[in-house]
């Protein structure tokens, strides 16, 4: 079984912890309120070792996609949310591809690298 700081120093970003807190983006020149708004409990370990005990990128992705999709159903359609919807279907498509690697070479849900085809 994968713990928490074993996980955590695999991935090596502050978001590989479990809980990620949300905030507003300081970078846009907007005021910044006081968060956070939300939290987002990742995945810990792979799912065939401990089980589903958090989301995904994948899953946060198809949000995000969902949410820009709802503005272009209204007023607040624009070339910008096309664009941005299209980025993170190709990332989804990306991961999707890492997937079915991983699962071709036998290393899915396992914490073990894949072979990179690519390089």
């Amino acid at each position: 079984m994968t713990t928490q700081e074993q996980q955590v120093a695999m991935d090596g970003s502050p978001a590989a912890s479990d809980l990620y807190n949300v905030k507003n983006s300081t970078d846009l020149g907007m005021p910044v309120a006081p968060g956070p708004f939300g939290t987002i409990k990742w995945q810990v370990g792979p799912v065939q070792e401990v089980g589903v005990n958090g989301t995904t990128i994948e899953d946060v992705l198809e949000v995000c996609a969902a949410r820009l999709r709802g503005f272009q159903n209204g007023p607040f359609k624009c070339r910008e949310n096309a664009l941005a919807i299209t980025a993170i279907e190709e990332a989804r498509n990306w991961l999707l591809q890492r997937t079915r690697a991983r699962q071709s070479q036998g290393v899915e849900g396992f914490n073990k690298p894949h072979a990179d085809v690519t390089a």
